[in-house]
């Protein structure tokens, strides 16, 4: 294992048991005691009177949503204020500080049952002054010193400031380190980003150590999500598809949790889509719509993945696109007999750039077999995309920036998230579709779609 995977980019993710907040509620509110100081500088309020200081925790799913209120106190003469939170789920939310019925700052707070959040700051430079402290809260700090030391040994490792035979040792030393975390700070939400980073490092290198360490979480029904989304892809791939299927079924039976069953469900029909046995993934999604029914990101994503099933499905003919570059016209019909990967993507995208190097020594490899790659920029300035290849090779056909209509071929091809990627076979056939950090199973579908082509012996 090399420099890929070491310097991938480090990321809170927003994980299974974070991403479905908003499905179904829990019936008993869970508490956490919050209290604290809020005091005023002299140089602002020299009274010595720190009342009347509004501290209000509210939960707000979006932008359009009205915002409910969990916990409301205001400061005592000395500052001081006490109370109760009572909340849905143990997730962020948002703090805000009031006085004289205007807002003067706001901050993310972690909400923990049975856990006791301690608040302090002074006014007016609450961005500077103001401290929580919470076991989650801790937690956090912990996780978040070791992730910046880890963007540090990435940086240095970019530059070539770490040997190439220390590289693999360095790497199984950070996944250590994270899981230390993760053991130390258990049931905490700081514990679950460490559990998902070094399960993220270890995916595609240590994949029988990762599904040991998979095993030993998949009980608690907050990790279970971890399990199902990275334990499938290790068994599909080792094991078989129908192995990985039961895998996730087993999931099912032990976890209880409604939103992380949800999201196993999501996982399963979507491995059925991947793997073309797209019937099947048709009827587990109708059991789907109707057992979410009122669940509105069920209802979203199932949406989504309806319309890839119907228009996007492996053996699928790709989309019609066509566009003039290098003084040609390069167009799905014009690609016909080439295997090739359409990727459709903002060139500024963070996650595009760090994969790039990766899509040249892919193409580079497979160009030998006939393997192109065509990219469909989503940036709207051309300055933007001649700027991305000023310091990089660029060996395939790039479209133009505004060559589609965006909103057409945003629904055209399903772009939920980018890059998004299509190996097509060389009848215009879509292989597969990939989603994210999905691409890193491109190699896999390149190889099938190789070894598909090779003349009977």
């Amino acid at each position: 294992m090399g420099m890929n995977s070491l310097s991938r980019t480090v990321l809170i993710v927003v994980l299974p048991f974070l991403l479905f907040a908003c499905g179904e509620k829990k019936e008993e509110a869970l508490t956490t005691h919050v209290k604290g100081r809020i005091t005023v500088a002299d140089s602002v309020d020299a009274s010595g009177n720190f009342s009347g200081i509004g501290i209000t925790i509210i939960k707000k799913d979006s932008a359009n949503a009205d915002a409910d209120t969990l916990f409301h106190e205001t400061t005592a003469g000395d500052g001081t204020f006490s109370g109760t939170a009572r909340f849905p789920e143990k997730r962020r939310y948002t703090m805000l500080f009031s006085r004289n019925s205007s807002r003067i700052g706001a901050a993310n707070v972690i909400l923990a049952d049975g856990d006791t959040l301690t608040v302090s700051g002074v006014l007016p430079a609450l961005d500077r002054t103001l401290k929580m402290d919470s076991r989650e809260h801790q937690a956090l700090n912990t996780f978040q010193r070791v992730d910046r030391q880890f963007r540090r040994v990435l940086a240095y490792a970019r530059l070539g400031e770490i040997p190439a035979d220390s590289l693999n040792v360095e790497l199984e030393k950070w996944i250590n380190i994270y899981w230390e975390v993760y053991e130390d700070h258990e049931g905490t939400m700081a514990s679950r980003f460490a559990a998902a980073e070094a399960l993220r490092l270890m995916e595609g290198w240590k994949g029988r150590e990762m599904m040991q360490r998979l095993r030993s979480i998949q009980d608690d029904d907050d990790l279970a999500g971890l399990a199902a989304r990275y334990g499938k892809e290790y068994l599909a791939e080792t094991h078989g598809l129908d192995r990985s299927l039961s895998y996730l079924d087993t999931l099912l039976q032990i976890t209880e949790e409604q939103d992380i069953r949800m999201y196993i469900q999501m996982e399963r029909i979507k491995l059925l889509y991947d793997s073309a046995r797209t019937e099947e993934a048709r009827q587990r999604l109708e059991a789907f719509r109707g057992r979410y029914a009122q669940n509105m990101i069920a209802k979203r994503w199932a949406d989504d993945i309806s319309y890839d099933l119907n228009y996007l499905s492996p053996g699928d003919s790709i989309p019609d696109f066509e566009f003039r570059a290098n003084g040609g016209t390069l167009s799905k019909d014009s690609l016909l007999g080439s295997p090739y990967i359409l990727e459709i993507t903002s060139l500024t995208n963070p996650l595009y750039q760090e994969q790039y190097d990766r899509t040249v020594v892919i193409h580079s490899i497979y160009k030998n077999f006939g393997l192109d790659v065509v990219t469909i920029p989503l940036d709207t300035s051309q300055v933007t995309v001649d700027s991305f290849f000023e310091e990089r090779v660029r060996p395939w056909v790039v479209a133009p920036a505004k060559a589609f209509e965006r909103d057409v071929l945003l629904k055209t091809f399903n772009i939920t998230a980018i890059p998004t990627r299509f190996l097509v076979d060389r009848e215009g056939r879509i292989v597969r579709k990939y989603v994210g950090r999905e691409y890193k199973d491109v190699i896999q579908g390149i190889q099938s779609l190789m070894k598909e082509e090779e003349p009977a012996s």
